[in-house]
Order: C-alpha cells, then sequence, then structure tokens
C-alpha cells in the first residue's frame, strides 16, 4: 500500500481516519498540527499527505502551499469541516487550487479509501 501523512489537531479525529487508513493497509505516520506535518514531511517520504485546513498556528493552507512547492513533492488531500463561521466550502476554496483533491468533512470511510486510491492507485 502506500507511507501516508495524516495532519489534523482533532486527536479524535485524527486517530478515526488513521484507523480507516490503516484498516485498508496504509502505513500512517500522524502529526497534531501543521508544522510538525512539515517537520516530518521533510524527514521522511510519503506518497500522499492529508491535512486538515483549520488548525492554530500553521495550518493546512499553509502545508498544502509548502508541500505543492517542492519538487517531486507527494500528492496532497485537503479535507475541512469549516468552523468559526467559517463553512468548508469557503476553507476548501483556496487550498483547493494546489491540492490534488479536497474532501469535506464529515466523509464516509468510503470516499477516503477512493481518494486514497484514484491519487496512488493503491
Amino acid at each position: 500500500m502506500c507511507q501516508i501523512l495524516l495532519i489534523d489537531d482533532m486527536q479524535p479525529v485524527r486517530h478515526a481516519i488513521a484507523a480507516t487508513l490503516r484498516k485498508a493497509g496504509h502505513e500512517v505516520v500522524e502529526a497534531e498540527d501543521g508544522q510538525k506535518g512539515l517537520d516530518i514531511a521533510s524527514s521522511r517520504t510519503f506518497d500522499l499527505v492529508i491535512t486538515d485546513i483549520m488548525m492554530p498556528a500553521t495550518d493546512g493552507t499553509d502545508v498544502v502551499f509548502a508541500l505543492k512547492s517542492a519538487p517531486a513533492g507527494p500528492k496532497v488531500v485537503a479535507m475541512s469541516g469549516g468552523g468559526a463561521g467559517i463553512p468548508a466550502k469557503e476553507a476548501l476554496h483556496l487550498p483547493s487550487s494546489q491540492a490534488d483533491a479536497v474532501l469535506k468533512k464529515p466523509f464516509t470511510n468510503e470516499v477516503l479509501i477512493d481518494t486514497v486510491r484514484d491519487l496512488t492507485s493503491s
């Protein structure tokens, strides 16, 4: 399968998504914020990075742009459920111009796995 970096500041959400990906046979490394995710991504190679958009400090938009500006970087999925009065569609607008796919929370396990398969052929 593939190597996936999952970045989300909400631990229950991150663990649920990671469990689904692991059950599908993928290796998952978790990061609780954008800066930690970028640090991990700079020290390892990943087939795919899945990042939440709305996070404190270094948000997912920063992550998407940083990873997509690197030569031969990983595929990137941006995800958001919105928050703080910002609907998910608005939160995903800017990163969707750079991300390889976007997921609006909540999404089903099937949509998640299909998205990973479409981007990685795994």
